[in-house]
């Protein structure tokens, strides 16, 4: 029995990171590493697991099955570990998605002191399941990931204003900036590579109305690459309003725009059969 599970981790990187080099530089290894350990984990299980052509690459059907049993074995394996905690009735367990670390600690800042917390960072395409089977206690994202859903309980958390950044020097050119927009390039938060596709649909359908555009839209991996996109080669980005651009960035002129306030809604949720003691403590620290 093969009990090495670097291998499994270093392909479930590639797949969530969309490249081996993304792999190798989040696993501090070569990529000739993480590609050997990927060829040598298809030969054990006797199937092709990625599909390679020309630098892309994509999940075969094995591979797809397999990724989703190898993020819940990986899953497993790190929470044996991750909180040797002897008062674990006291230890909530706040987990998040993409981009959402900000909010986790909003809302750890807001719960009893006699709690303890931990924190991680969730794939969207296993964080719900692994919810309910309560792997964790709660859950931090947009409201509309969890529509529709009965296992599922939400709490609002915080009501999103965006705010818009484009490149200074480009606005010094052209003010008026529904105009500047129409040829600009749009960087926008890869929700995609969490699994959430809708997300990025329905924020570039809120962005595009009255008269706002893009020339072409170019997804990035963050906020904060988004910015810096903005501040060193131009174009525009939409960005949570409070955002704190990254060191540097002087090159950066915001504007606020009335229809991007209050269009998205940032929620705590929790599996619906654990609603008694996680709802109560959820209700009584987002009161304060």
């Amino acid at each position: 029995m093969n009990y090495n599970l670097m291998p499994v981790k270093y392909f479930i990187d590639v797949v969530q990171t969309r490249g081996f080099i993304s792999a190798a530089k989040r696993n501090y290894v070569s990529e000739t590493a993480v590609s050997l350990a990927v060829n040598k984990l298809e030969k054990q299980l006797g199937d092709r697991l990625l599909n390679r052509s020309g630098g892309q690459f994509s999940l075969t059907p094995a591979g797809e099955e397999f990724y989703k049993r190898a993020t819940e074995i990986i899953d497993a394996y790190t929470e044996i570990w991750r909180h040797p905690n002897e008062h674990l009735d006291k230890l909530l367990r706040i987990h998040f998605l993409q981009g959402m670390g900000n909010y986790a600690a909003l809302f750890a800042s807001k719960l009893p002191k006699q709690y303890d917390s931990s924190f991680d960072e969730e794939v969207y395409d296993s964080s719900i399941s692994r919810l309910v089977m309560g792997n964790y206690d709660f859950l931090i994202g947009f409201e509309n990931m969890f529509a529709n859903n009965a296992k599922i309980t939400t709490f609002t958390l915080k009501v999103l204003d965006f705010d818009l950044l484009f490149n200074k020097k480009e606005f010094d050119k052209e003010s008026e900036l529904q105009e500047l927009s129409q040829h600009s390039k749009l960087y926008m938060q890869n929700w995609k590579s969490s699994g959430i596709s809708h997300i990025q649909t329905k924020m570039l359908e809120q962005y595009n109305r009255y008269g706002w555009g893009e020339e072409v839209v170019a997804s990035v991996n963050s906020f904060e690459a988004a910015c810096l996109c903005v501040n060193f080669r131009g174009g525009i980005t939409m960005v949570p309003k409070g955002f704190l651009t990254p060191s540097y960035c002087e090159n950066i002129y915001k504007f606020s725009p009335d229809h991007l306030k209050n269009v998205f809604r940032i929620v705590v949720a929790i599996s619906s059969s654990r609603t008694d003691k996680l709802a109560e403590i959820v209700t009584n620290s987002l009161r304060q």
